[in-house]
């Protein structure tokens, strides 16, 4: 009877023990996870801040810190691809939030159908964060806390994004250390970023007898900032005495204004044009002329010899030469052998076309549908003729050696576009034309410019942005910001571009660090592969 009493008691106590650590163990993972989501979230938030207010740049600096700090709190890789992929995801929402209306707008879907194609669109690009934690989970933090900043660049060159973009872009307000672009392009400032993010995580989660050990990586991605910043210091300093000593030439950006509800209206394109045309008649006399992307609504085949009086400006020069941009055929549209192309034409003043450029790098589902020949193979399945991409850089030539490097709307988010421009084509200013009216009355057109400035560091060109409804502007050789017209009005712009013909290492050896670093990372993944399978 007694040893029975015992018995129930033991079960008792057994049950309610087991009960107590069920509650403990539910409590502390929805702790946990509530602790992982609200950093995850967070680490977004300081991640994206800079892209939408560039004075927030100090942010970026810090931003990574939440993320890494739930990266080594995880226990299995599955769960850091998970909060990875999340990160990656809430960054690109709050981000590029506006391209929900550009979705609509561009697209033609309903509101609520732009919001799922947004949703499914920040889903794919969140997979580049997702490979990113899954590396720094598996292989770990490494020697000085560097491995995340090695992992992060080739995954910042390689992977497939539609709006490209750098960590390097979070500090286009902070120019004295951006100003490597020269050496690396973009990816030796995300470099330094990311690497100062995880060495700030190791010094604010170190235990007090690491403390010490844990100043190592701090004192060492801290000296990589000053560096950065001395370089940044001294190039400021002689790029700006090349600017002062180089030649100048007037040109003159026309920006329309063309509401995106009156493009591509057959019956409007007459008055667009006139519009344009109207702008330039005022102009003082300039040595070139030009006009946004599509701002003639009309296809222009692609061999036309003259542009017809009636749709050229006129100007108060007969040296000044235009450039314009139009959709343009080869062939018979419809036909296999028909082709169609976003081009930039190149005319005297006269009208008579000097050279043409089609835009390399098309807008997915906007220019051309992927796999639109596989598709074509399927029954009851219309598939459009897309625009055909060009083959490769081209300058426009002036008199006196000037050279133009056109780069057609989302082109001069590319580095390897812009440097191929002045490295084979020997372009001495960059100029790109956009129609950034889909964006609508968004951050979306100011985000454009502010990813694309880099351009002007890397080449050491003069890069001038050519827009329908803003954001024309010109962005001088050291990545300043020069000059503006206001958005969504119509006007001309002035400029006096500086013309320099000098050649940056990032222009002469391309993407070598980038690469450089690629090898590295792949060096080390299977290295820790082979120890893996070691192991087991």
């Amino acid at each position: 009877m007694f040893s029975r009493k015992v018995r129930d008691n033991s079960c008792k106590a057994f049950l309610i023990a087991a009960e107590n650590s069920f509650e403990n163990f539910v409590y502390n993972l929805i702790v946990n996870m509530s602790s992982n989501f609200l950093a995850i979230i967070l680490s977004a938030a300081l991640l994206a801040a800079p892209y939408l207010w560039p004075s927030t740049f100090a942010l970026a600096w810090v931003a990574l810190a939440p993320f890494f700090w739930v990266l080594a709190r995880v226990r299995t890789p599955r769960q850091a691809i998970f909060y990875g992929w999340l990160m990656g995801f809430c960054a690109h929402l709050i981000g590029f939030h506006w391209l929900v209306y550009t979705i609509s707008a561009f697209g033609g879907f309903p509101y609520a159908v732009s919001v799922l194609v947004f949703l499914l669109y920040a889903a794919l690009q969140a997979l580049q964060m997702a490979i990113f934690a899954l590396l720094v989970r598996s292989v770990g933090f490494g020697p000085l806390h560097i491995f995340p900043a090695l992992f992060w660049v080739p995954l910042e060159f390689l992977f497939p994004l539609l709006f490209p973009w750098h960590i390097a872009n979070s500090q286009v307000s902070f120019a004295w250390f951006i100003q490597t672009a020269d050496l690396v392009g973009p990816y030796g400032a995300s470099f330094v970023v990311v690497w100062f993010n995880a060495a700030v995580f190791r010094l604010a989660t170190a235990k007090k007898e690491e403390r010490w050990a844990s100043l190592l990586p701090f004192a060492y991605a801290a000296l990589s900032v000053l560096v950065s910043l001395v370089y940044g210091v001294q190039r400021l300093e002689s790029v700006s005495e090349e600017i002062a000593g180089a030649r100048k030439i007037s040109v003159a950006s026309v920006q329309g204004n063309v509401d995106i509800d009156m493009k591509w209206n057959p019956v409007l394109a007459q008055k667009n044009l006139d519009k344009h045309r109207e702008l330039t008649a005022q102009l003082n006399p300039v040595a070139l002329v030009i006009w946004p992307e599509s701002s003639v609504e009309f296809m222009v085949p692609e061999d036309l010899p003259a542009l017809p009086p009636e749709s050229m400006p006129s100007f108060k020069s007969d040296r000044t030469y235009f450039i314009f941009g139009a959709k343009s055929f080869r062939g018979q549209l419809g036909t296999p052998n028909g082709k169609a192309f976003n081009t930039a034409f190149f005319t005297d003043a006269g009208g008579r076309i000097l050279g043409r450029y089609h835009k390399q790098v098309l807008l997915a589902f906007g220019e051309y549908l992927p796999f639109a020949k596989i598709l074509a193979l399927l029954p009851a399945m219309p598939v459009a003729d897309g625009f055909t991409p060009g083959g490769g850089p081209v300058a426009f030539q002036l008199s006196r050696g000037v050279r133009a490097g056109p780069l057609i709307c989302y082109e001069d988010l590319m580095p390897d576009l812009a440097r191929k421009a002045v490295s084979e084509a020997r372009a001495n200013f960059l100029v790109n034309m956009t129609n950034d009216a889909w964006y609508g009355k968004s951050v979306g057109p100011w985000q454009h410019l502010w990813l694309a400035q880099s351009r002007a560091i890397e080449t050491r060109r003069s890069l001038l942005r050519v827009t329908n409804t803003g954001v024309t502007s010109l962005v001088n050789a050291k990545g300043e910001l020069v000059q503006t017209l206001p958005m969504f009005s119509a006007g001309a712009m002035q400029s006096d571009i500086d013309i320099l013909n000098g050649e940056t290492y990032y222009v002469r050896f391309g993407d070598w660090f980038a690469w450089g670093l690629t090898a590295i990372v792949i060096a080390l993944a299977l290295l820790h592969l082979r120890r893996t399978l070691k192991k087991e």
